[in-house]
């Protein structure tokens, strides 16, 4: 049994989320002696690590963890970490993924075994085509376990799930054993004699005869085994199963079980919040014992892994030979069983035959290749150069048992991995020494020389593929597929979610944090919900910075609206409520579109009516005393609302505030409360406009504001002010920009008199609209920038330095816009003053990257593709970066190609400017030794996105400027 004893790996996971746990690629370059190799260091918590031996009969262990560094946030009989609502007894998780078929029918399969070759492979014939007899087969298990959960049924929930998952390890074992057999020739088939005449047909044979082997395989095993959806499979692979197992088994009062399910789910959602609390509730409160903490989905050469690893800090060099051997004679199983998954990977998307085809090759290229990140995941994140680095445990190893032939052979077969790496290479030279093979090269293993070369080509013919292969506009005609839908909405009753469109997007919209709390049938009539997170904090606090002057209405609400806006900007053309505007005009697009997805309608719903409505304490208590006051501002008797709903008309209200006392209510057909919730920041609320409802007014001077839009079917009730104001604002920018506008020769020659040079263009640096430029800040500039970043960290700084600031981004942002000869003015969308420090200055070797390869604007694909959809920031046209000092290691920003290697790299230094076109896919690596400052800022030729802090940023220095004028004046008299 594993125990980490002392130090929390698991405090390292929680905490420190960028540090990769039991990672062995950091290298300490140690002083090399005459007759000695250098070792490869592993990362600190391997220090921790106690392994109890396996016994001499080979019983399989567990790997445990140790928790004692997590802090304690659950209190002794604290149930709330585990999510729990006693009420309905149901535990936080996500939809609770009962997204299974709901006409399931019960399913048999027969226990087969098939006989093999008898040169195949023991650990084939030990796994292949083995099922369990039963009468329930795991989607059907998994679907009654759930049910069960929902009803208490806690110990048949917890054998249902626990069924369901030894079933479906032992489908997936089914299915990759008859791929590895059909692609080895293991099995006989039908079509083995096929052959063709026709040249055409030629390529065709290879296909169909896999397929057919493949499809008896299968067909002969599985028998009643049904085909699983997308949705159930990414499930099981996202472990998804243990949630619900882990509170079964708590019910259960089975703790050691459940801490183990919790631990399990964790590994493969280490983001999710609740999984952390339970695990911490089952440590601390329930003081499960730390081993028994249990990874239930450990693979073989994991385990191997650690246990070598344990066996090099305690320099057990026989065991580290032994266990890393071990680990990669699995690894190489674990890989071969991942690519033959591939073939399962891709879906149609065009009816096109040739289409089809070419989008499941690099499908299946593209899966293959993710395979070593997939098997270096050890833990919670990929291990970088965890393949590479177990043949630098054994080189070393093999040295200390004096086994130099060993040693040199896996030496020469880590620098097929990295060719110019300086300490095998000094290590090369000691070994060739030892055999006095001076000129000589060594053998590498023929096995790691084959995956080299594979992956090497694998990676050349997608990088071909991605440069010159015309990819799919993703505008594709192809439907999605019926069985794809949610099954809880197969049926009466069923939500506006179901469409695969709709439900993309809200699981975009859920990852940004927008959460829907209530669907129409929690809240009792049709075209209801209830969401959080729409607005963040500062678009609440922008809006209601938008409602000093408002109209007072009869029923004694006050509301703004686009009207009274236009009216506020011809009388004061200010830029900050110019640009608080913009940021409203953009809120209510976002409500439109959610809205628009929610209801999933064909029929487009236009903006009729946009208003901040405020309802606070009337000074006349008897106003509203007869009537219903209402999200809009009017007050209406029970007896005007309507009877029935209006098909043409909807309202969504997106509350700016918390209030208490200010509840929304629907009401029922009676006039009694139906549903009540309260109101905070970003809360929204959708419904018909022709709904029953009511607001609670705030007492105690409180006040009560909420965005409200009105939306109609119809085009014509398109809402006029809205266009008006668009149509005001665009003048705004015209008028503004004819007033600077500047010849860009003009601007560039009085930058090149400034001392600012272009050292590198869009040539150098191998794409379009990119270049480097040296000179846009002194060294004293830079070191007040670098001050200034570190003030931002206390909330204090000074006025000088917010000018310095303010003053260096503009003129990147001008050098920017000129450089590429913009015909429409550039606007900041985000500054980013920041500096990153090395997390351990003596770790030299580290490759990993501090920024991985992205774009700015778009979404980075895996077939390289970088698409413009939501939630990238796509708004953003051009990016920059003005960097403050160069006495640091590392830290280079690369410009990528779409594989994510390096194109072209830049050293920073103090005053070089960085620009490109925010589509250019680029990464930054990792600091080694010291501090790298820089001010990042990213730009766009849509003034709706307004960066509306670096308008604030100019009024605060103003005003601070000015402040401190009237001080000295004061001072001199």
């Amino acid at each position: 049994m594993f125990v980490f004893k002392s130090f929390s790996v698991f405090f390292v996971l929680v905490v420190f989320s960028s540090v990769m746990v039991l990672a062995a690629d950091e290298v300490e370059e140690l002083q090399i002696q005459e007759d000695q190799v250098e070792q490869p260091e592993p990362q600190q918590e391997i220090l921790e690590i106690e392994v109890e031996k396996l016994s001499d009969k080979g019983e399989e262990t567990d790997l445990d963890l140790d928790l004692t560094g997590i802090d304690a946030t659950a209190k002794l009989g604290d149930e709330v970490v585990l999510q729990v609502d006693e009420k309905n007894n149901n535990i936080a998780v996500e939809n609770a993924d009962r997204d299974l078929d709901q006409d399931l029918e019960s399913l048999e399969v027969n226990n087969e075994i098939q006989n093999q070759n008898d040169n195949q492979d023991i650990d084939e014939v030990k796994t292949v085509l083995v099922l369990q007899e039963t009468e329930l087969s795991f989607d059907k298990l998994y679907l009654d376990g759930v049910i069960a959960y929902e009803d208490q049924l806690w110990y048949s929930c917890a054998s249902k799930i626990e069924r369901a998952i030894k079933d479906y390890k032992n489908y997936k074992s089914v299915l990759t054993n008859c791929r590895l057999n059909c692609s080895k020739g293991l099995r006989s088939y039908k079509l083995s004699n096929l052959t063709v005449n026709i040249p055409e047909y030629a390529s065709y044979v290879k296909f169909l005869t896999l397929a057919d082997c493949y499809r008896r395989c299968k067909n002969e095993t599985l028998k009643t085994h049904p085909k699983i959806t997308k949705k159930l499979e990414t499930a099981f692979e996202l472990r998804k199963p243990y949630m619900y197992l882990q509170y079964c088994n708590y019910k259960l009062d089975r703790f050691s079980q459940a801490a183990s399910a919790a631990y399990t789910y964790y590994l493969a959602n280490p983001d999710d919040p609740d999984t952390t609390k339970n695990i911490v509730f089952y440590r601390d409160t329930v003081k499960v014992p730390e081993d028994d903490f249990i990874d239930l989905e450990m693979l073989p050469y994991k385990e191997y892994y650690i246990r070598g690893l344990h066996a090099y800090k305690t320099e057990q060099w026989k065991d580290v030979i032994y266990w890393i051997e071990q680990c990669l004679d699995d690894y190489w199983k674990q890989d071969e069983k991942c690519n033959a998954n591939c073939d399962a990977h891709g879906e149609i998307t065009s009816h096109d035959f040739a289409t089809t085809v070419a989008n499941l090759i690099i499908g299946l290229l593209n899966c293959r290749i993710q395979c070593e990140d997939k098997l270096s995941t050890v833990y919670t994140e990929p291990i970088p150069f965890f393949l590479r680095d177990l043949y630098h445990y054994l080189q070393f190893s093999y040295f200390q048992e004096s086994e130099f032939e060993k040693s040199a052979e896996v030496a020469e077969t880590f620098l097929l991995f990295s060719p110019s790496h300086e300490v095998m290479e000094k290590n090369k030279e000691v070994l060739q020494q030892k055999l006095d093979q001076i000129h000589s090269e060594f053998t590498p293993r023929q096995d790691g020389a084959d995956y080299v070369k594979r992956r090497q080509e694998t990676y050349d013919f997608m990088d071909f593929l991605v440069k010159n292969y015309k990819y799919s506009d993703r505008l594709d005609e192809f439907d999605v597929t019926e069985e794809e839908q949610d099954p809880r909405q197969s049926s009466e009753g069923q939500e506006q979610t179901s469409s695969g469109k709709s439900e993309n997007w809200l699981d975009k919209y859920e990852k940004l944090g927008m959460h829907i709390i209530a669907k129409s049938g929690d809240l009792n009539r049709e075209e209801r919900f209830v969401i959080d997170g729409l607005l963040k904090e500062n678009q609440c606090t922008e809006t209601l910075n938008l409602i000093q002057d408002v109209i007072e209405l009869p029923s004694g609400a006050y509301e703004f609206n686009f009207k009274l806006s236009q009216k506020k900007l011809l009388e004061n053309p200010s830029e900050e409520f110019e640009t608080l505007l913009r940021h409203l005009i953009r809120a209510v697009e976002y409500i439109q579109h959610y809205a628009q997805v929610y209801r999933n309608s064909e029929i487009t719903l236009f903006i009729k009516k946009t208003s901040i409505i405020c309802w606070k304490d009337l000074e006349d208590p008897d106003i509203n005393q007869d009537c219903y006051p209402q999200e809009d501002g009017s007050c209406i008797q029970f007896n005007d609302f309507p009877d029935s709903l209006h098909p043409d008309y909807f309202t969504t209200v997106t509350y700016l505030n918390a209030v208490e006392n200010g509840d929304f209510q629907f009401l029922n057909e009676n006039g009694d409360v139906d549903s009540s919730f309260g109101v905070k920041c970003g809360r929204t609320v959708g419904f018909n406009s022709a709904d029953r409802l009511r607001v609670k007014v705030p007492r105690k001077g409180a006040q009560r504001c909420a965005l409200v839009v009105r939306y109609s079917t119809h085009m014509e009730d398109i809402e006029v002010d809205l266009h008006e104001l668009l149509r005001l604002l665009h003048q705004v920018d015209e008028l503004r920009y004819n007033q600077t506008k500047e010849d860009a020769a003009v601007v560039l020659k009085r930058f090149e008199d400034k001392g600012v040079k272009v050292i590198k263009t869009a040539e150098d640096l191998k794409g379009e609209e990119r270049f480097a430029a040296e000179g846009l800040a002194t060294d004293e500039q830079c070191e007040i920038l670098r001050n200034v970043a570190l003030l931002l960290l206390d909330g204090y700084v000074q006025s000088y330095g917010l000018r310095m600031l303010l003053e260096r981004s503009e003129e990147a942002r001008l050098f920017v816009e000129k450089y590429f000869n913009l015909t429409k003015p550039l606007f900041f969308e985000y500054t980013h003053l920041v500096c990153r420090t090395a997390i351990n200055d003596s770790n030299t070797d580290r490759q990993d990257l501090s920024h991985p390869v992205h774009g700015d604007n778009c979404i980075l694909q895996p077939d390289g593709t970088c698409t413009h959809d939501f939630p990238a920031f796509t708004q953003r046209h051009y990016s920059a970066l003005l960097y403050l000092n160069s006495d640091f290691e590392g830290g280079e920003f690369f410009f990528a190609h779409p594989n994510k290697t390096e194109q072209v790299s830049i050293h920073p230094k103090c005053g070089l400017l960085v620009g490109f076109n925010a589509s250019s896919l680029h990464g930054v690596k990792a600091v080694l030794k010291g501090q790298r400052c820089a001010l990042a800022m990213w730009y766009t030729l849509n003034p709706t996105f307004k960066e509306i802090t670096h308008i604030q940023a100019r009024k605060l220095l103003e005003e601070k400027e000015a402040q401190e004028k009237l001080e000295k004046e004061h001072d001199e008299l």
